[in-house]
């Protein structure tokens, strides 16, 4: 044998050597714990059943003391306002209001028709009739025809039921009102209001009611204007209208939330100085994205507009990746805002430029091309109270209302309308907008339950619809159940800890670095 290979069996017969010793070792071990064993006595058995049954005792107790603390004030806020919705006799009463029951011992009841049209789409937007009927058989025991059902669907009284109904919700969730990290966080804003829209395909049928925006889309659509306040997680104004109408069309709908030391966020599509104007006049605060359409003057009385890339290139030749300063937009409004901008990385730029030419069947012009190197933002929030630094980071939040839309698409199938009837159509909407609020107003809880945790709207929407969870609820009258599960269950709704972090805690973690403690000063500003 070679010398390899005497060293190599040599090292297998001192490994075998070892775990023949540590073998014996354990095997002497169980001899001698085998020979200590002794059997317990009746009275010792009797003593150890009383402790297992003192320590189950305890643990029941510590779970009740977790239900009632659930049950608190807060919680009990919660339950009314979903109580006063959805209940009996307040349904029947506005169901006889709006005309959708017009006699007593009506087939289908006023909470049924709600409990069908919202939460039994829940999870299924594509469900047939049929199966509707069936859970109107086995939850209300009411026995009616896939036919008469679509009846009561396709009528106006049912649309005007439902709107009424969501209408009620929506201030029923201001009287929640609580507390999270964000709110918490950026306590200066009364409220931080972000504000999209979204288009869904209709059938070509119903381009007389819901005309479409044209090009390789759909002859009709309809669009959903959304605005909610990201802070508190309340929904503060829905619109439908037909998807042809513009967002600079409904530029004035977020003058209604618009409240003292709010703050506004929206996108391009809303541009309108007037618009902006009147949410300064209001006491409140905007943030947007600078219209490329938009002239822009270092003066009030200047006569020659800027070039903005040329002027912000200029700007940065010191190495200054940012520009800050205050300008005068309108050609005629003459607008004095804060302008702040950024040069963005060219990968960035490309992607603009790309997008332009899909969207838009042409190259882009010069002036485009050097205008998709900068992000520009204006806003009326002073340099007293945000850097540059920390205006660009905040806007970054109105990716949130984005991430809402796709919840709101692929859980609750809010893009799924199917039927030719207007009032149909009507109806599949605010049945799911129904859904929509309830799921904001429980998200309202658990973020606030949640404490430095951010909870996922899109893993807290799948966490209701499994097992039924909500439809359960609401049908059962259980909502203190369903909010004692929820804390039970809160790390599985809520976003993971990990090293990248997310939008919101980014933002988090550039406010605290500002340290910015201006309360005083924006009450001063809004006063």
């Amino acid at each position: 044998m070679t010398s390899v290979a005497l060293k190599k069996c040599k090292g297998q017969k001192q490994k075998i050597r070892r775990m023949e010793a540590l073998n014996e070792q354990r095997q002497k071990k169980k001899v001698r714990w085998g020979k200590n064993k002794k059997k317990l006595t009746e009275e010792q058995k009797k003593v150890r059943a009383e402790r297992l049954i003192e320590s189950n005792k305890k643990k029941e107790e510590r779970k009740q003391l977790k239900i009632n603390r659930v049950e608190s004030d807060n919680a009990n806020i919660l339950k009314k306002a979903l109580d006063s919705i959805f209940n009996q006799d307040a349904l029947h009463c506005l169901a006889k209001s709006t005309g959708f029951i017009k006699r007593a011992g009506g087939e289908i009841t006023a909470i049924a028709f709600i409990y069908t049209l919202s939460f039994g789409f829940f999870g299924n937007g594509q469900i047939a009739l049929i199966y509707l009927t069936g859970s109107l058989r086995n939850v209300f025991k009411i026995f009616v025809t896939p036919q008469a059902l679509s009846k009561r669907i396709n009528c106006k009284a049912g649309v005007d039921f439902l709107k009424e109904t969501l209408q009620k919700l929506m201030r029923a969730q201001l009287k929640v009102g609580l507390k999270n990290t964000l709110s918490k966080t950026f306590h200066i804003f009364s409220s931080i209001n972000l504000e999209d829209s979204s288009q869904v395909s209709l059938n070509e049928m119903l381009t007389p009611h819901f005309m479409g925006s044209g090009g390789g889309a759909s002859k009709s659509s309809l669009k959903l204007n959304f605005i909610y306040d990201i802070a508190n997680l309340v929904v503060l104004g829905i619109k439908i209208t037909s998807g042809i109408v513009s967002d600079q069309a409904n530029a004035v709908e977020l003058l209604k939330c618009v409240t003292l030391g709010s703050l506004n966020i929206r996108d391009l599509g809303y541009f309108v100085i007037s618009a902006l104007k009147k949410i300064e006049a209001a006491g409140a605060f905007y943030l947007s994205r600078l219209s490329i359409s938009t002239n822009v003057y270092l003066n009030r009385n200047d006569t020659q507009k800027l070039n903005i890339p040329e002027f912000l290139e200029k700007q940065m030749k010191n190495g200054n990746k940012s520009v800050n300063l205050d300008v005068f937009i309108g050609k005629n409004e003459r607008f004095k805002t804060r302008l702040v901008a950024e040069l963005v990385p060219k990968t960035v730029s490309t992607q603009r430029k790309a997008r332009y030419k899909k969207e838009n069947k042409i190259e882009p012009s010069v002036y485009y091309t050097d205008w998709c190197g900068f992000s520009i933002f204006i806003t009326n929030i002073p340099t007293t109270m945000f850097s540059g630094i920390m205006i660009i980071s905040l806007y970054k939040i109105r990716w949130q209302v984005e991430l809402a839309f796709k919840n709101f698409k692929s859980n609750i199938d809010l893009d799924i309308l199917k039927g030719t009837n207007k009032h149909r159509i009507e109806s599949l909407v605010y049945g799911r907008l129904i859904t929509i609020v309830t799921i904001f107003i429980i998200h309202n809880y658990a973020a606030h339950i949640a404490q430095d945790r951010e909870v996922s709207g899109d893993k807290l929407t799948k966490w209701l619809d499994s097992d039924q969870r909500l439809k359960e609820a609401i049908i059962k009258n259980s909502l203190l159940e369903l909010l004692t599960l929820l804390e039970f269950d809160i790390l599985i709704v809520s976003k993971q800890k990990r090293t990248r972090k997310t939008t919101l805690d980014l933002l988090k973690a550039q406010f605290l670095k500002e340290n910015i403690v201006q309360e005083c000063q924006t009450t001063e500003l809004c006063a």
